[in-house]
């Protein structure tokens, strides 16, 4: 329960831990029920090794506050299989239509704060998603993306991407399409019991109560949380390599103690 930096033996900092920080939590709650059709339709009942959307792996909220489902949020992004080349970014698809400006609205306080926390949390990667931002708007004026530019006009994150997660039980996992030395941001809000995220080959346990903010390398760190009751939201921000690779921005080195207090 106390706020921790994990490094490993070679100085990089691997994990960042700020129990607390997420103090805008109205916010986070009107974010997500602007978002609850969207939700909704998320689940699906394919096949169970889809588990990030399969009905398996959610749970219902008692009190109807919150909305089961995982629902990615982008500017511009590559859809699954279409970050290769012959095929260019677009808006995702919770943002097509009006329902679009109101969620970018909503998410638009606790992004900003996201973001200045990795300002301290990995400067160099702060400043790697500015410029991909503005190289991607670059590329929409030049192409007339009137659509994509309206939405990176509006977008106030460093972050390129957002997983909203509700009322989801998370098996052990890697994120492999992010960059291993960046971070992936997670931030809790809701009501809920005991809940831990384990970082298994690290062997580090923290408290992941509501309110908590949790920095992690998450390529490289298994990771995973159970919760079964209440209502739990998670929003993960993170950076999709390959937006990155399309607009030529320079992948950053690890964050190092220190460097984000210079």
């Amino acid at each position: 329960t106390t706020p921790s930096v994990i490094m490993d033996c070679g100085g990089r900092i691997i994990v960042w831990y700020l129990p607390g920080a997420m103090t805008i939590q109205a916010d986070m709650h009107c974010a997500t029920n602007s978002m609850s059709n969207l939700l909704k339709n998320s689940i699906t009942m394919g096949k169970p090794t889809a588990w990030r959307t399969h009905e398996s792996n959610f749970y219902p909220s008692l009190d109807g506050k919150v909305t089961p489902g995982c629902i990615n949020i982008s500017p511009a992004w590559f859809q699954q299989g279409r970050d290769v080349y012959g095929f260019s970014p677009d808006a995702s698809a919770a943002l097509k239509g009006d329902v679009g400006c109101n969620i970018m609205t909503s998410l638009q306080r606790s992004s900003i704060l996201v973001s200045a926390a990795l300002r301290v949390m990995h400067p160099d990667l702060y400043w790697a998603g500015i410029i991909t931002q503005v190289r991607l708007g670059e590329w929409a004026t030049w192409y007339q993306l009137h659509d994509m530019c309206y939405h990176l006009k509006h977008w106030t994150s460093v972050f390129n991407m957002v997983a909203v997660i509700c009322n989801h039980c998370s098996p052990p996992h890697r994120d492999p399409k992010c960059q291993p030395e960046a971070f992936d941001v997670m931030t809790t809000a809701g009501i809920y019991h005991l809940v831990i995220m384990d970082f298994m080959n690290i062997g580090i346990k923290f408290l992941y109560d509501s309110r908590s903010m949790l920095a992690a390398s998450c390529c490289l760190v298994r990771h995973h949380m159970h919760v079964e009751e209440g209502s739990w939201i998670v929003t993960a921000w993170y950076m999709q390599d390959s937006i990155h690779n399309f607009v030529g921005t320079p992948r950053t080195d690890y964050a190092k103690y220190g460097n984000g207090m210079q």
